[in-house]
């Protein structure tokens, strides 16, 4: 009677075994397949950033080209902000 008892455990064990050999495959499956899915997700990503830094180049050329003194001016404008700013921080900075 114990050798059944043995017997029937040891198949209980090896089914429970076989299950969660089959079930860890099948969440191997599911992180490959997610992770695939997010590198190709991260690729589209780069490439639309690509494309819209390309445009945004090509729409400052065409607006400097177009209106060359204005570009100079807010160029000139913001690198005086800018600098204002920094040595406003700089001072500011220093004091503390």
């Amino acid at each position: 009677m114990a050798e059944n008892d043995e017997s029937s455990l040891f198949k209980k064990a090896k089914q429970v075994g076989d299950q969660a050999a089959g079930e860890v495959s099948r969440l191997k499956d599911v992180a490959i397949h997610a992770a695939e899915d997010a590198v190709t997700e991260a690729k589209r990503l780069a490439k639309r950033g690509r494309y819209a830094a390309e445009d945004l180049l090509d729409d400052a050329a065409h607006r400097i080209k177009r209106d060359p003194l204005r570009s100079v001016v807010l160029g000139l404008a913001i690198g005086l902000c800018v600098g204002m700013l920094t040595g406003w921080m700089v001072a500011r900075g220093a004091k503390e």
